[in-house]
């Protein structure tokens, strides 16, 4: 499964139905104990958050905040980028990285022609539209229909090693002024995709390696409960906030840093007259989404209670609402599911309660907040099948002993100091996600990262951790991820300017990683001791398998 995973031969979500057949015909686990792991608590969890972005897509929620942050930040290039990398990262905390990629590039691309005046050739919207499907479809994710027609009408481009040659009046601008539009508009480029996948480790639902930890987790060790919503946002977000932070300086030095002085003082009065059109574009975007609909509030609402009760339930440094509740019954999952359950039949207009005393009034069906039919089409179950597939495959190597073979192989790094065991682990998971999906990655590495956890006698999350995140921080190509295939297929970047500023950006990621795990993460998840719980997990690995194995189990 590993390989096929890596190589795509099958499908990702066919490849994560493999367990079905193969765990029961091979003797590992029944059937019934297989097909379980594909619906866990935690797979409802990231459902409830797939549904909760298709409400805010459908609803143009996600579009209006956006607009509204790019009002707030300015036109400066300098502030452009930081407003699209911030409003990127916050979308992308609760929609699909892909979703939000798709939904920004749009907006930069209008922004930056309106900033620069620049005119593109002429291109077939239609291809570009199919090459940005094809780029998400290579990736194994859902396609998001709206935002990518919308992203094929106002960006031309073929996804090819080329840059795009620019129809720039050589008679108004000089060569050095054309270059540092070049940048600029690589500048901006480059920034989604990158916030958008930092963005989405802020959060559990933000993106699949997290709830593969936490279903992993269950599976390793049950006793575990020191992970959910509330005290992985507050170890990640403030990770989250610090990485953009030095990616934007990164990024705003590599692409906008130089300065053209002569430039900008001959040309201050052009310029001025750039940033107006520009803040004047993107006012006109904002009005043109009108007035505030009740059906926006609402879901605005629905989703402030959704983030607020999933972050209270049980936050650890003080008692949640759910110890008002018996212990143990009450999941993420079954805050996640109450809250999406009222977007189907919660009205989409205000309602009159003058209706209920008017005899007269008419028998007019209301439309909810969410139908049954968008949930279906937006929602990118495949990757429920993906995340069944990896608690399955997890579920396994604990049933059939491979866990403790893993275990066995591990002595050599017995005496790795722990800290430079985090930074090892977190580079080459980083690097090896450049060629493999996230997910994949993380399925592969999670089972040996808890076995080398006992070896080293470390807390099991002081390992795992750092490899859930830095799976996620694959820049360099544009394979790696699907925001990088559709920033790529705009056709204005090549290989090497995502090389050359991925490279930079990954072994940032590796050092903040690092750094997060030895300050705040400590007293968060109590990484200092080795747990009881995963006593028990050593105790139940090490012991002898019984004598009544089955004969396919002991072969293997």
């Amino acid at each position: 499964m590993a390989v096929y995973w890596c190589t795509e031969a099958l499908p990702l979500a066919v490849t994560a139905l493999l367990p079905i057949v193969l765990f029961p015909f091979l003797g590992i686990l029944p059937s019934n104990q297989v097909c379980s792991q594909y619906f866990l608590d935690t797979n409802f969890l990231f459902l409830s958050g797939l549904v909760m972005a298709s409400a805010i897509e459908e609803w143009n929620l996600h579009r209006r905040i956006a607009l509204k942050v790019l009002i707030l930040v300015g036109v400066q290039p300098t502030r452009l980028i930081l407003g699209m990398m911030v409003t990127t990262a916050f979308l992308s905390m609760w929609l699909s990285n892909t979703a939000s990629t798709a939904m920004m590039l749009p907006i930069a691309s209008a922004i930056l022609k309106s900033l620069f005046g620049q005119k593109e050739l002429q291109k077939d919207p239609g291809r570009q539209g199919e090459e940005n499907a094809a780029a998400v479809r290579r990736n194994g994710l859902h396609t998001v229909p709206t935002e990518m027609q919308f992203l094929a009408s106002t960006e031309g481009g073929h996804a090819e090693e080329s840059e795009v040659q620019l129809d720039l009046p050589a008679d108004s601008m000089e060569e050095e002024e054309k270059e540092y539009h070049k940048n600029v508009w690589k500048g901006f480029l480059i920034s989604i995709p990158y916030s958008a996948s930092i963005g989405g480790t802020a959060t559990l639902t933000g993106t699949a390696p997290n709830l593969i930890l936490l279903g992993q987790l269950k599976s390793f060790f049950p006793q575990c409960d020191v992970v959910n919503f509330g005290s992985w946002f507050i170890f990640a977000f403030p990770l989250m906030l610090l990485f953009l932070l030095v990616g934007w300086l990164w990024i705003s030095f590599l692409y906008v840093g130089i300065s053209f002085r002569g430039w900008r003082k001959k040309k201050s009065e052009l310029r001025a007259d750039a940033e107006n059109k520009a803040r004047a574009l993107i006012q006109e975007e904002f009005q043109n989404l009108g007035p505030t609909k009740f059906a926006e509030q609402a879901v605005f609402i629905l989703f402030c209670a959704f983030a607020v009760l999933l972050f209270s339930r049980d936050p650890k440094f003080i008692p949640g609402w759910a110890s008002f509740f018996t212990p143990g019954f009450i999941s993420d999952a079954v805050t996640g599911v109450t809250i999406v359950i009222i977007l189907f039949f919660f009205p989409s207009q205000k309602p009159s309660f003058k209706w209920w005393f008017d005899f007269k009034a008419p028998t007019t069906k209301t439309e909810p907040l969410l139908s049954w039919k968008k949930a279906q089409e937006t929602v990118p179950w495949n990757i429920i099948l993906l995340l069944g597939g990896g608690f399955a495959m997890a579920k396994g190597c604990e049933e059939s002993g491979l866990s403790s073979w893993i275990g066995g192989q591990l002595h050599p790094l017995e005496h790795v100091p722990p800290v430079l065991a985090v930074l090892l682990i977190t580079i080459v998971i980083s690097f090896f996600t450049e060629f493999a999906s996230n997910t994949a990655t993380i399925i592969i590495f999670l089972p040996i990262l808890a076995e080398l956890a006992i070896r080293l006698r470390v807390h099991p999350l002081y390992l795992m951790i750092p490899g859930t995140v830095g799976c996620s921080y694959a820049f360099m190509l544009p394979v790696s991820t699907p925001p990088n295939s559709i920033a790529f297929a705009s056709g204005h970047l090549l290989v090497k300017d995502m090389v050359r500023t991925g490279l930079l950006m990954n072994l940032m990621g590796v050092l903040l990683l690092s750094l997060a795990m030895n300050t705040w993460a400590q007293g968060i998840f109590q990484l200092g001791t080795f747990p009881d719980w995963a006593n028990i997990h050593e105790a139940n690995v090490t012991a002898p398998p019984p004598t009544s194995a089955n004969d396919t189990v002991r072969t293997l």
